[in-house]
């Protein structure tokens, strides 16, 4: 009887690598043992993850696989990830052994309490094209001149000064995206990155400066704490210098600590350079204070090619007391007109005279969602009909009130 022909082990060669990169590490090892085929196969994987799912440590200690698995590699190594409670001193180990290495994407997931004070090994890893660094102390040595083909970087719970990230910044010159988030030290963040297209910033600092940037697409900004004034009466206009360096962002994201921030200084009815490609804006708005209606305002008159825009209104409770100078500045900026705008998103309670103005000033809506907290009978239904008598501009609109458990109300033809 002719012995059947192994399959498996004329596979070619990028179809088993692609095979075992899908198995936990201990799964792939354990391959070794299949035949003299497969003898090596795991010890040429060019990308490794080590975290609780891949490796059993009923036998073995978390540390003695990985040194197992990296002293037994051949061959190239591009993607190092490892995510657990770590051994600093093992940690700094590994690390020393990946940097003898064109080591490509390095991810470290520090699962600890303590954070890890990055060796100095790391910053030799010149082949580095994505780093991805949890809970860690970062201090490059004096002699770090930059990750020269860096092109995505993340830090979260990471320890650095204002130096420390902005010289990291400018030494990255292929940079495209830059996650920060919940990092600590900050009080100027300094973004000097001319390829950078994605900007993830979640935290808080004091002044915030763009240079440099006519690549930046897509940006997100969660500001944490209240941005307080600490030199008198500010006079140049937030809003004016944050857009300066941002011809060709597509999307914006901010929080409504954001949003203060740039209702700071003297702000101008419209911005002189409007953001022509800026098509999503997701923006939290305290309706009660009519500079951030204001600064708002100038937002949307600033993006003439704007097709989604989400909205969190706040509110604070001195609304009643504003509330005629809300409506005044409505009925003031009745003639603008958002031609592209398509789909709203609303969260609030509160905003009626905000739904109003864009319903007015939206002749290309087509739909308008409103998420609101209170239970749908009778609220929201008090809340359709005030939106029936309001006068809009779209001829084509669906109109759809939802509340936080789930139920709707369709208002269409409106």
């Amino acid at each position: 009887m002719e012995m059947e022909l192994d399959r498996i082990s004329n596979l070619p060669s990028d179809v088993t690598e692609k095979i075992l990169s899908h198995l936990p590490v201990r799964d792939a090892v354990r391959t070794s043992v299949l035949s003299t085929e497969w003898r090596y196969k795991s010890a040429m994987l060019p990308r490794l993850v080590f975290d609780a799912k891949s490796i059993s440590t009923q036998h073995q200690t978390f540390a003695n696989v990985v040194d197992h698995v990296l002293l037994s590699h051949i061959g190239p190594l591009y993607k190092f990830k490892i995510v657990t409670h770590i051994s600093f001193r093992d940690m700094d180990r590994w690390i020393l052994h990946l940097s003898r290495n064109s080591i490509k994407e390095f991810i470290l997931e520090n699962l600890g309490v303590q954070r890890y004070k990055v060796p100095s090994s790391m910053f030799s890893c010149q082949d580095l094209t994505y780093l991805k660094l949890y809970t860690c102390l970062l201090q490059p040595p004096s002699t770090f001149t930059g990750f020269k083909s860096l092109k995505r970087l993340r830090i979260a719970d990471v320890s650095l000064t204002d130096d420390v990230l902005e010289n990291m910044i400018v030494h990255c010159p292929l940079l495209e995206r830059l996650s920060v988030e919940w990092c600590d030290g900050f009080s100027q963040l300094n973004i000097n990155a001319p390829n950078l297209q994605v900007l993830r910033f979640m935290g808080d600092f004091e002044d915030i400066n763009i240079l440099n940037t006519s690549n930046l697409v897509d940006v997100y900004i969660y500001k944490q704490d209240e941005f307080v004034q600490r030199r008198g009466p500010c006079r140049y206009c937030n809003l004016l210098k944050f857009f300066a360096e941002l011809p060709n962002i597509h999307r914006l994201d901010m929080n409504h600590l954001f949003t203060k921030y740039l209702a700071v200084g003297s702000l101008p009815e419209k911005l002189p350079k409007p953001c022509v490609h800026l098509q999503f804006l997701s923006v939290s708005v305290c309706i009660d204070d009519v500079k951030h209606i204001i600064t708002f305002l100038c937002l949307l008159r600033m993006s003439p090619a704007l097709e989604e825009l989400e909205v969190y209104a706040l509110c604070h409770q001195n609304y009643k007391a504003e509330v005629g100078k809300v409506n005044s500045w409505v009925d003031e900026n009745q003639s603008c007109s958002f031609t592209q705008l398509r789909h709203v998103k609303i969260h609030c309670n509160f905003a009626v005279d905000l739904i109003r103005f864009l319903l007015i000033s939206s002749p290309a809506l087509e739909t308008m969602t409103i998420y609101h907290q209170s239970t749908i009978p009778p609220a929201g239904y008090d809340l359709a009909k005030k939106l029936l008598s309001f006068r809009h501009a779209s001829l084509n609109l669906e109109i759809i009130l939802t509340d936080l458990r789930g139920g709707s109300i369709l208002i269409s033809e409106m």
